[in-house]
Order: C-alpha cells, then sequence, then structure tokens
C-alpha cells in the first residue's frame, strides 16, 4: 500500500517522527542559543554547536526505521535499542571531545546536548502517539476475503450463509 506522496506507511512514519522530534529541537537549540548570548559569544557558539549535534543525532531513530522496516519485531527491538545506545555514545563522545575547547562553553554545550536530546525525544514520543500505521492490511481489504480459507467455525459471521 502506498501512499499519497508513493511512499509506503512506515516511510511516512519515519518523516513523521523525523519532523515531530527535529522541530521541536531545532526551536529548543535556537531558544537556547539566544539566551546563551546573554553569557557571550562562546556560550552562544557551543550552545549551537551542541544542538546541531542533537538534532543530527536525533535523526538516526528514524532513519533507523526505515532500514528495518521489513524486519522482524525482535530485531526492529534490537535495532532501536542499539540506535539509542549509540545515540548517548555518540553524544558523550562529542562531548568530550569538544570540552576542552577553549572557545566552546562546556557548561553551554553540555546543556545544549541534554535539553535538545530531550526535547527532540519528548517531539518523537508525541509523534509515536498520533500515528496511524494499519498492521493487518489495507482499509480496502475485507474481512470476508480475508477469511476466503477459514473453517466452518472461523468465519466471521457476515460470511456464514443461512446460519439461521
Amino acid at each position: 500500500m502506498r501512499g499519497a506522496a508513493g511512499t509506503t506507511p512506515v516511510g511516512q512514519a519515519g518523516a513523521a517522527l523525523l519532523r515531530g522530534g527535529s522541530i521541536p529541537a531545532l526551536v529548543a537549540g535556537g531558544a537556547g542559543t539566544a539566551a546563551s548570548a546573554a553569557w557571550g559569544l562562546h556560550a552562544a557558539a557551543a550552545f549551537a554547536v551542541g544542538a546541531l549535534l542533537a538534532v543530527a543525532a536525533l535523526a538516526a531513530g528514524p532513519l533507523l526505521l526505515r532500514a528495518s522496516r521489513d524486519a522482524s519485531p525482535p530485531a526492529v527491538t534490537a535495532v532501536a535499542m542499539i540506535g539509542y545506545v549509540g545515540v548517548v555514545l555518540v553524544l558523550g563522545v562529542a562531548f568530550l571531545a569538544l570540552a576542552p575547547i577553549t572557545w566552546l562553553s562546556a557548561d553551554h554545550l553540555a546543556a545544549a546536548l541534554v535539553t535538545v536530546t530531550v526535547v527532540g525525544l519528548a517531539g518523537q514520543i508525541r509523534a509515536v502517539t498520533r500515528l496511524r500505521v494499519l498492521i493487518f492490511g489495507g482499509p480496502q481489504e475485507s474481512q470476508v476475503e480475508a477469511d476466503a480459507g477459514a473453517t466452518i467455525g472461523d468465519a466471521p459471521q457476515s460470511a456464514r450463509q443461512g446460519s439461521r
């Protein structure tokens, strides 16, 4: 089944997750950068760098969803867990690599990495609660057609002939 733009429902779900997490994260990054400007250019630059790193890392989840769309549920769960652990590790390594740089404020970098990541994850969680992905076929498939090979006691009531 394809959507209006020729994408599958899973692809549409991935795009919705990407938008749902990225837009709030970018807004939080912009607001944090503006607020950090009160502490100077180094603080604003650090928050902006941290925010961009966090938004890029948050894009991994929806991209992994798209990559694992045909896998079994246990495999998708494993990919998701590996993805989220990977995001935490990448952001931790990024902080360790960027914190010693003198023209960046380590406090504002850390604040950006944490704040933007939490806001982005909250946006993804909100997007997931609003997704409507069919898991048992398309809406045009009737139950009678789907159960054509059912045995006598398993057919839906609407398919039974003269059962009165």
